[in-house]
């Protein structure tokens, strides 16, 4: 029941969420970004994670699971390997991430900016942790269920990060080499590393809680603008990909308007 009310709140939210965009902000140029444009897509999308996550059964089994249980926190392999997952979220997110990102001058707005990163978080790891649950009900070894869960995880991460997110969401904060590095030291490893974890102790939360830990810093530190922000701001630079859709190719210098081609 408390499902269904759930889904119902969220569906509604999303609803109006899409009302308000249609009435604001349909047919912005891709060329352009707004604040509110992309606080309002946002929060679309993360409408949608959080009906799959209910749907799922997996908000359930979130909220009836123990963070942690006796046997595990006095387990030395369970201490070991969940530290190592914080620590190397740190390390991929708080220090690298951070310093391969592109800010453009913008400014902080560090309220804004954790409430967005906590809702990033819990609606992304929700419905990456769904995938896992889902996954989890088929008769197969856990390390079947672990591969299945890391490709498709990975399939639906590219996608949207790539054709959406990168380009409809977040302002301009990659260069083409932070892409490729940052994919193959922080996102790739994290998920595996988080994955792994979840595959062998079933800690749902603390899946999530890694995912909020990691979008919190991703928010800060491209100091993602709140929806009130005004000014210029880069719009995320992107060329065709499957099918000729836009996607993400980060920032390439600016471009004469004339040529089209880079100018620095």
């Amino acid at each position: 029941m408390i499902a269904i009310i759930y889904i119902i709140c969220m569906a509604i939210f999303g609803i109006i969420m899409l009302f308000l965009y249609f009435t604001k902000y349909r047919g912005l140029s891709i060329n352009v970004w707004k604040p509110g444009a992309a606080w309002t897509r946002a929060l679309i999308y993360f409408a949608f994670c959080n009906i799959f996550m209910a749907a799922s059964g997996t908000l359930e089994q979130i909220f009836s699971q123990p963070l942690f249980t006796e046997d595990q926190i006095t387990n030395p392999y369970w201490i070991i390997y969940c530290i190592f997952c914080f620590v190397y979220a740190f390390f991929a997110y708080w220090v690298l991430w951070a310093r391969m990102t592109l800010t453009f001058d913008r400014k902080y707005y560090l309220g804004s900016e954790i409430v967005f990163g906590i809702i990033w978080g819990f609606s992304t790891g929700g419905l990456l942790l769904s995938f896992y649950h889902l996954w989890s009900l088929i008769s197969a070894p856990s390390w079947v269920i672990y591969l299945l869960s890391f490709a498709s995880i990975g399939f639906w991460q590219y996608i949207i990060q790539d054709y959406f997110w990168d380009i409809y969401v977040s302002p301009e904060h990659d260069s083409p080499k932070s892409i490729i590095i940052k994919t193959a030291v922080c996102h790739v490893p994290n998920m595996a590393i988080a994955l792994g974890f979840l595959s062998i102790w079933n800690n749902y939360f603390l899946f999530i809680a890694i995912f909020m830990f990691v979008l919190v810093a991703s928010t800060i530190f491209q100091k993602f603008p709140a929806p009130w922000a005004k000014g210029h701001f880069h719009a995320p630079m992107f060329k065709p990909g499957m099918f000729g859709i836009p996607h993400g190719a980060g920032y390439l210098g600016e471009k004469n308007k004339d040529t089209g081609k880079s100018v620095d």
